[in-house]
């Protein structure tokens, strides 16, 4: 494929959107979209593929459905971030028990083989349906860690020690940093997928499999936040609000046999986090919402 055939393939709203992503860890966005076509193209010539359907993106990757040696599979090409520099390890390490299987890797241009998935989510299931999919999965997913994915604990310390916590209820942040402290005395850690929510698992076709992990080693309570801040429309506000988070927690522990007041402290530990990051991108909508969330968690 020439680089202005591959060119054509990269949709112009995912090209504009990393291209404003300032370098984490790897490329700056707008560099690595001007060098994404003769990647593509390089790739699809040295591992033999051949373009076999319209393109998907994700949040930061870009992904073609093509035809190679293996048959029908997926080409993912994922823009450098420290998130996503462990990903083919832990797709490895999981091997397709619960997750998309990985065939091929080259971490060096942050590329990946993947089994062909179907686009069928979790979008159009009862949300308590969708929530024991989930849970489901951590069985699976939540085995003994890989020595070079990094550890929750340090990493959370490090985020909560940033100017932008002081924008945050100094209640919630001591409350945060307590939890982070009991978390770290409690053991246990696993291989977590870490951003493990409704719109990361599809149908292979028999069953359902996480993607598009952002592995951290940690207490699997940390890996339950992210069912609570998707699909959050449906819980409408106030005590609905309340009761619906707490019902989906509720939901997730019995599944994945959490307990359930650690699930509740350590998500609003998340939040915390995810507030943090909110502040310091300018998004007071996303801040409202942990507070919110922080709230229905708390007792």
């Amino acid at each position: 494929m020439r680089v202005e055939e591959a060119a054509a393939l990269v949709p112009t709203s995912f090209a504009a959107r990393i291209a404003a992503l300032e370098a984490e860890g790897g490329p700056p966005g707008a560099a690595w979209v001007d060098a994404l076509p003769h990647l593509i193209a390089e790739v699809l010539q040295e591992w033999e593929l051949s373009v076999d359907g319209p393109t998907m993106t994700g949040q930061c990757a870009l992904v073609v459905p093509v035809r190679g040696p293996d048959g029908r599979v997926a080409l993912k090409l994922g823009w450098p971030h420290r998130e996503a520099d462990h990903e083919h390890l832990a797709l490895r390490r999981w091997d397709g028990r619960g997750a998309v299987r990985l065939l091929c890797a080259d971490p060096r241009r942050s590329v990946l083989l993947l089994e062909r998935l179907t686009t069928e989510d979790l979008a159009d299931l009862w949300d308590e349906e969708a929530v024991r999919v989930v849970a489901g999965l951590y069985a699976d997913l939540h085995v003994a860690p890989l020595p070079q994915v990094p550890a929750l604990v340090p990493w959370v310390e490090e985020v909560l020690s940033r100017p932008a916590v002081a924008a945050l209820p100094r209640r919630y942040v001591e409350q945060a940093r307590s939890t982070l402290r009991s978390l770290g005395s409690l053991g246990g850690d696993r291989l977590l997928h870490g951003d493990l929510h409704y719109g990361n698992v599809l149908s292979d076709g028999t069953d359902w499999v996480a993607i598009d992990p952002k592995p951290v080693t940690g207490h699997p309570a940390w890996e339950v936040a992210p069912l609570l801040y998707n699909r959050v429309d449906e819980m409408g506000t106030g005590a609905s609000l309340r009761w619906s988070v707490r019902r989906r927690v509720e939901v997730a522990c019995e599944v994945a046999d959490l307990d359930e007041a650690l699930v509740r402290a350590v998500s609003a530990l998340r939040e915390v986090v995810n507030a943090v990051w909110a502040s310091e991108d300018d998004d007071p909508e996303r801040v409202s919402l942990a507070v919110a969330l922080i709230k229905a968690l708390g007792d």
